[in-house]
């Protein structure tokens, strides 16, 4: 699952925040970059589409999103790991194992699971 620069800035933004307003998002994306509300509020949508933000609506105008830590966020995350390691190799997997500190532990067996994958992959016969 690929996903474009302002869905990593907003999924980036919902996780920083937990639980929080289309609002809030907004704000807290500003910080990174400059973006328009609609294109966070469209952005939003397309994370609940593709199963990584879940919504609670509380009322008809308040509606609170979350990150999603199911099937789609670990594939998501390993698609991205995929990416940095094809690109940068074993000099990645390095770093972010010895940066791993601030991971949750299900993130960081996700990460070393996908490591491992990529080991299986660069064997040969593997």
């Amino acid at each position: 699952m690929e996903l474009g620069e302002l869905e990593l800035a907003v999924l980036r933004a919902v996780r920083n925040l937990g639980s929080a307003t289309s609002g809030a998002i907004y704000e807290e994306a500003r910080k990174s970059r400059d973006v328009a509300y609609t294109s966070v509020t469209t952005t939003l949508y397309r994370l609940v589409d593709k199963d990584l933000v879940a919504v609670r609506r509380e009322s008809e105008k308040k509606v609170y999103y979350r990150v999603k830590e199911g099937r789609a966020y670990r594939k998501a995350m390993a698609a991205m790991i995929d990416r940095v390691m094809d690109t940068f190799g074993g000099e990645a997997v390095s770093y972010l194992l010895d940066n791993s500190g601030s991971l949750p532990a299900s993130q960081l067996a996700a990460l070393r699971g996908q490591i491992e994958r990529q080991r299986a992959k660069e064997k040969p016969n593997g």
